[in-house]
């Protein structure tokens, strides 16, 4: 188990939360200056030049002829100022996104206005759970709310899927088709947006343990969108599985190998790889994972090689696995033969091709990165001499 600051040590969240700061301004946000240090020729040039297009001139937005509540939206959510200019149409959009994330209100009155406009009764997830995009499509002129994010998706060719998670994400609650309640003093739409965080690194993992039914439901529909296998669990109901992770445990060298040579006579015969390092071996989908981890055999001529497959969402490696199963390694084979034993963070690089290394009578146990189908895992080979 780790935090997720502790699995993506290498990512430095301080940026995010200096972009989110409502007091910096556009150009800050896009163009941070280290304090203490000047900007380089190159920086002031490019500074220059997107300043000098933020400046352009275009036409006023405000539309006099909107009466009632389509008058109330425009003035609302639209910039009021005559000389507008590229960039004090982005800077308001910009703060407006801003107060989104950090103003509770505003994110009760952009909900109100969706409820006014449909009932969420008529569509809401609580209420219809897996048909609530048909209910949508009903309400919406035709249009379901995945249709409406594919086509948001297709307009901004620039989304990773991080960006694409994470809108869907918490378009789900702007949309009323799923409801925090009761909406808690802290939650504006940076509130949400942890959630998402919460849900988007959880899609790395086998499953996402939570309590709270909002996140839950959010997670459960963004994940059947993205076809993301996580699962989801209750505290409760993590606890009571507690003994399938556990009996996935291996304990002894004599029921490792009992279970091995089971999984080599029953375990689902699936196609040949496409991988060419790997290609011309039996590849297995076995029913125990081995340290709750491996969870595919590729059997060849004297050589069998445990690894993971997982999503393409997950399909690499995480630096806490090597830590993880290198110990379980070392507690089930003993000292490797290079006597480096458990994992040792300051001296043992996780990208390593051979980690650590076992020699019995006649047979060799190397623990290192591999490739799979379509990504990188860690993989236990046995090879037979």
């Amino acid at each position: 188990m780790a935090k997720p600051t502790e699995s993506f040590y290498d990512t430095d969240f301080s940026i995010v939360k200096n972009s989110l700061n409502p007091d910096n301004n556009l150009m800050d946000s896009l163009f941070p200056t280290i304090e203490g240090e000047e900007d380089d020729e190159i920086s002031k040039i490019a500074k220059d030049l997107f300043q000098n297009l933020l400046n352009i001139p275009i036409p006023n937005l405000n539309q006099p002829d909107l009466t009632g509540k389509e008058k109330e939206l425009s003035e609302r959510y639209l910039p009021s100022n005559e000389n507008l200019t590229v960039g004090s149409l982005m800077e308001h959009f910009f703060k407006f996104g801003n107060k989104l994330l950090t103003d509770r209100q505003e994110v009760i009155e952009l909900k109100k206005m969706m409820e006014e406009y449909v009932s969420s009764d008529k569509y809401s997830f609580e209420k219809w759970k897996d048909q609530f995009d048909e209910k949508f499509k009903e309400n919406f002129g035709g249009q379901s709310f995945t249709d409406l994010m594919k086509q948001t998706f297709d307009a901004v060719k620039d989304y990773n899927e991080y960006d694409k998670f994470v809108l869907f994400f918490n378009s789900l609650e702007l949309h009323n088709v799923t409801k925090d309640k009761p909406l808690r003093k802290s939650q504006a739409l940076e509130s949400i947006h942890t959630d998402a965080n919460h849900a988007w690194y959880a899609s790395f993992s086998d499953v996402l343990v939570t309590d709270d039914k909002g996140l839950a439901a959010k997670a459960y529909i963004t994940y059947k969108f993205f076809e993301i296998q996580t699962k989801i669990f209750t505290t409760e109901e993590f606890l009571n599985n507690r003994t399938i992770f556990l009996q996935q445990e291996e304990n002894d060298l004599k029921t490792f190998f009992k279970t091995l040579d089971y999984e080599l006579k029953n375990s689902l015969v699936l196609r040949n790889n496409t991988n060419s390092s790997i290609e011309n071996d039996m590849i297995l989908k076995n029913h125990h994972k081995f340290f709750n981890y491996f969870n595919r055999i590729s059997n060849s001529k004297g050589s069998l090689k445990l690894y993971c497959q997982r999503h393409l969402n997950a399909n690499f490696i995480m630096f806490r696995e090597a830590k993880l199963l290198t110990d379980k390694l070392v507690k089930l084979f003993g000292v490797d033969v290079e006597n480096k034993g458990y994992y040792n963070s300051e001296k043992d690089d996780p990208k390593d091709d051979v980690l650590r290394k076992w020699t019995f009578e006649n047979i060799e146990l190397i623990f290192g990165t591999a490739l799979n189908n379509g990504g990188n895992c860690y993989c236990l080979e046995i090879v037979i001499h």
